[in-house]
């Protein structure tokens, strides 16, 4: 497959051609890229939802997160305990409770690269 612009040759799942940045068929199918936010979690709560939030924001089991962070918390000096008090106050809650594999999402619009 090639390029319609400059004729350089991509793959078939290529979004944008590497060398002018043209959009290429598949590129036209995927108009938006989906970023999940960092939020307390609602639904998959402990104490205050962080682990649940950065569990899900990070992809991950929130049994590992917790483990980690539980982890963190109890080796001098502390870091997981301030971390987590840091978060709870800066990290705004969810507005609805979610399931635990749902995430609030941020849409973000797609761009070619022009290199």
């Amino acid at each position: 497959m090639f390029c319609k612009k400059c004729r350089f040759p991509i793959e078939a799942e290529d979004l944008f051609c590497r060398r002018c940045g043209v959009e290429t068929p598949a590129g036209k199918d995927a108009k938006v890229l989906v970023k999940p936010k960092l939020r307390r979690s609602r639904g998959d709560q402990k104490v205050a939802g962080v682990c649940g939030g950065v569990a899900r924001y990070l992809h991950q089991d929130p049994k590992v997160v917790r483990a980690l962070w539980a982890g963190a918390a109890v080796l001098p000096p502390f870091p997981g305990l301030f971390a987590y008090g840091v978060c709870w106050a800066v990290m705004p809650k969810e507005t609805k409770k979610a399931k635990s594999s749902e995430a609030p999402r941020e849409v973000v619009e797609t761009k070619p690269l022009r290199g």
